[in-house]
């Protein structure tokens, strides 16, 4: 095994266990004084113009804007015959969906009461954190890596934004609870990184991103 495989295998065993104690603290109740203390911040910082921005940002994360997005990249992967990718890009993005639906059911958290817009599943952890934000933004940055390899940084930095960018605006609505996004980062950053490990184990370089041309089956 590769140095660059460990470092993707190890890093997602790393997120998965940070979740698993995120988890612990919500169900135990644990972390519930610093997400009325994180909401209580929200609401005072409430202004409208960053309400709309958030509200943008609930629609782009929503279900069929993420859902559509999700088809258009798989297509265009499957049309440039990347398989690899293209399964990659199926593993993480149906891999956290339907890791976000189990938890869900699992914990049942309730949502804050004050919520600017509705939202009727349970609230850990969040779903637009982890599909539209780790899943989709950092899940594609990885592999536009792949692609592009001199402008794996920039994609990741891209990505990683666009996922914290997210998470807050989930908070900002009071549609979510800090823990419920930082679970969703967590679970969905873990997924991305233990399918980029995959990836990388099945190259045949010693550099995590494959050159543009060797995942051609």
């Amino acid at each position: 095994m590769t140095a660059p495989v460990r470092r993707y295998l190890w890093f997602g065993v790393a997120l998965f266990l940070a979740f698993l104690a995120v988890t612990v603290g919500v169900v135990t109740g644990w972390t519930q004084p610093l997400d009325d203390a994180w909401r209580s911040l929200m609401a005072d910082a409430e202004v409208p113009w960053l309400v709309a921005v958030a509200k943008g940002f609930h629609v782009v994360g929503g279900v069929p804007v993420a859902t559509a997005t999700a088809i258009v990249i798989g297509v265009a992967f499957a049309v440039a015959k990347r398989w690899r990718l293209f399964w990659s890009w199926v593993a993480i993005v149906a891999g956290a969906q339907i890791l976000s639906t189990v938890v869900k059911l699992l914990v049942d958290r309730a949502r804050p009461v004050d919520a600017l817009v509705h939202e009727s599943s349970a609230s850990y952890p969040s779903g637009h954190a982890m599909v539209s934000g780790a899943a989709i933004g950092i899940g594609l940055a990885v592999l536009a890596g792949v692609v592009w390899p001199r402008r794996s940084r920039l994609f990741l930095g891209i990505g990683i934004t666009y996922a914290l960018l997210m998470a807050l605006s989930r908070t900002y609505l009071r549609i979510h609870w800090l823990t419920d996004v930082t679970g969703g980062l967590l679970l969905g950053s873990a997924v991305v990184a233990l399918v980029a490990g995959i990836l990388a184990m099945r190259s045949t370089g010693e550099e995590p991103a494959v050159d543009a041309g060797s995942d051609r089956e």
